[in-house]
């Protein structure tokens, strides 16, 4: 840009100025007056207060402390410049805690942060804790505890790295499904939908909802986005995108769609001692349906859920619809792992023949492992009823139990099509029995389900009783997901397709871990790629990681003198120029040497060094490496036969 043409911006720029419209800063503590200014000096008292004062762009500090009150946001609009924000105070070491304690909940629902009809509110490092129903079963059954409530409409709305703990509907002796409670209610009630919600970076335990869910997106709701959040200790559904339960007025837009549940933690969602299902909170008061899936998709539309690590649910996932006639569409469940659950792993369909269904979805990618741990029958993958256009492709699934339940389909109902089951890797145990079904009929080997009813089922897959090849191969509840990433012998690596059937990574599509789809040319199965350290490298800056663009072992992006391999080795960052940090020479005592620690993430490369007197090919000769398993020590006498030219010689992966 010219001189004249920065001078024109600035002064455009300028013009757009308006006194009086810049953004306030304000500050809540416990120990201020609701009639000060809001300042750090002289705070109010309440979050209501400043609720009640804001404008767009304004940010309200809360300080440390608890505040037993319930704050309602409405018809308060931000801007996408400006939003408005209300964030824990970060000069100060405590919470910030919206808290309940002992404070019964009025009838109907009542949540201790409502947002309703506004735009562009953020709610960032805040805590909702302890809103409970008090009184007996009666009362109870009338009042119904939310931690955060969205309604109306409403664009831009974000909640990030809050906590929401202990909302809980008490009611021992539910009837009906009649007494519940949330953790993060979005309900898109209006005409216009609630749009563009992040729920990111949260933690919601603790809680007893009921019939209802710890975090659920119902109704009008359109591109969302639930990431990175942890969900934990509840006694019902994890997360959940609803559809078709009338919270619109308008049935084409009473659906949760368009949206993305992407890399969050979800474990111990457990329904057992739900009264809601015949339990009674205590151990003793357990009952058998365990039936709350970690994430759920009911009735909604168009959502991909992909990088997500359940564990230690009733299911880990459930993609179907409770309304009879009703299909939940268009879902996709990638890239996940899914383990140790205590009913099943993924389920697809409705529970029984008064339910919907599902259409149109894809599981593919995903690892399965050991799920069904209370041998209940629901094995790894279940279909159920009226699942139709769906596709179970590339998943690692593997089972240690003595009886492995595998697919199973024990109904008629829905239409999938012939080779919509295939590119699996099955792992079982030796000598374990095995069970398919399909249609209600039972295969005890895997030939007899390739081949039952000319379904055309896994006619790529494999089943085997050998190592499945993960990190840790008796991967337990409590294990990490990174238990769950292939190592180089896996017989998953390159095995999810073939040249005459590629896979095409979808746009924007990672594994598990975030590194690319394909690496080394095929697809693997399950949710991790295997990378070698060099494509990793590769794949961390350039998104290649089978070279190519940038990406290859002799281009030098930066420009700096230094190829790509040479920045690999040294744990350069090959799009900054890196030279400098090359490892430098000494000479003392009369040696010339190298010596410099191997970086801990470069394997497949050998270090060496050479010298030579006339430069001249043939002429060169080994320096021994003299250091330790660590450090790289090349070092050579300098006083004796005249000059001798050194280099480092690198041979890469």
């Amino acid at each position: 840009m010219s001189l004249f043409s920065i001078t024109r911006a600035l002064l455009a720029a300028a013009s757009c100025f308006v006194p009086g419209t810049e953004a306030a800063e304000y500050y809540v503590s416990t120990g201020g007056v609701n009639t000060n200014p809001g300042t750090l000096a002289l705070p109010w008292r309440t979050i209501q207060k400043a609720a009640d004062s804001v404008t767009a762009g304004d940010i309200v500090n809360i300080r440390a402390g608890t505040y037993s009150e319930r704050v309602s946001i409405s018809n308060k609009d931000g801007t996408l410049a400006l939003p408005i924000v209300f964030q824990k105070y970060s000069g100060d070491a405590g919470a910030a805690v919206i808290d309940q304690t002992g404070q019964t909940p009025p009838n109907g629902l009542s949540a201790l942060l409502s947002i309703q009809n506004s735009d562009h509110i953020t709610l960032k490092y805040l805590e909702f804790a302890n809103y409970k129903t008090f009184g007996t079963n009666t009362q109870q059954r009338a009042q119904l505890p939310v931690g955060i409530h969205i309604t109306g409409d409403g664009n831009g709305i974000q909640i990030r790295d809050c906590k929401v703990h202990d909302i809980w509907q008490s009611s021992a002796t539910l009837n009906n499904f009649d007494a519940n409670g949330f953790g993060i209610a979005v309900y898109g009630s209006a005409a216009a939908p609630i749009d563009n919600l992040v729920i990111d970076g949260c933690e919601v335990f603790t809680l007893r909802t009921g019939a209802s869910e710890s975090i659920a997106i119902n109704g009008n709701a359109t591109n969302f986005r639930v990431t990175n959040n942890r969900v934990h200790d509840c006694n019902n559904i994890g997360i959940d995108f609803i559809g078709f339960e009338a919270a619109n007025s308008d049935p084409a837009l009473d659906q949760a769609r368009n949206g993305v549940c992407s890399g969050n933690e979800v474990y111990r969602i457990d329904s057992k001692f739900n009264p809601a299902y015949g339990g009674n909170f205590t151990t003793g008061g357990g009952n058998t349906t365990r039936s709350a899936p970690g994430l759920y998709v009911d009735g909604g539309k168009d959502i991909v859920m992909e990088r997500n690590h359940v564990y230690d649910c009733n299911f880990a996932v459930s993609v179907g619809s409770e309304m009879q006639g009703k299909l939940a569409t268009g879902v996709v469940v990638r890239n996940n792992i899914f383990h140790h659950c205590h009913v099943g792993g993924i389920v697809i369909g409705g529970s029984d023949a008064t339910n919907g269904g599902a259409a149109n979805c894809a599981f593919s990618n995903n690892t399965l492992y050991d799920n069904d741990t209370v041998a209940a029958g629901g094995g790894q993958v279940m279909i159920q009823n009226f699942v139709t256009n769906t596709t179970i492709t590339r998943n690692l699934i593997a089972s240690t139990a003595g009886f492995a339940q595998l697919v199973l389909k024990d109904n008629v109902t829905g239409s999938i099509a012939a080779g919509a089951i295939d590119w699996n890797l099955y792992r079982i145990n030796p000598g374990a029995s095995i069970e398919f079904i399909w249609n209600g009929t039972a295969q005890s080997s895997f030939a007899n389900w390739q081949s039952a009813a000319a379904t055309s089922k896994d006619s790529h897959s494999t089943l085997i009783t050998s190592s499945p090849g993960l990190a840790n191969n008796a991967a337990t509840s409590a294990s990490p997901a990174s238990d769950f990433a292939l190592i180089s012998s896996s017989p998953a690596r390159d095995a999810g397709d073939s040249a005459a059937i590629p896979f095409t990574a979808a746009v924007g599509e990672k594994d598990f871990f975030g590194q690319s789809r394909v690496a080394g040319g095929r697809v693997d199965i399950g949710a991790d790629e295997y990378h070698t350290a060099w494509q990793a490298w590769r794949d961390s800056y350039f998104a290649r990681p089978d070279g190519g663009g940038d990406a290859d072992a002799e281009d030098d992006p930066d420009i700096d003198g230094l190829v790509n391999l040479v920045e690999f080795s040294f744990g350069l960052n090959p799009v900054q120029p890196s030279a400098g940090q090359l490892p430098q020479p000494i000479l003392s005592g009369g040696y010339f040497t190298y010596s410099f620690n191997q970086p801990g993430s470069v394997s497949g490369v050998t270090y060496g060094a050479e010298w030579s007197a006339t430069l001249a090919t043939g002429s060169w000769t080994n320096i021994p490496d003299t250091g330790t398993a660590q450090q790289h020590i090349f070092s050579i006498s300098v006083g004796v036969g005249g000059r001798k030219f050194v280099r480092l010689k690198l041979t890469g992966p």
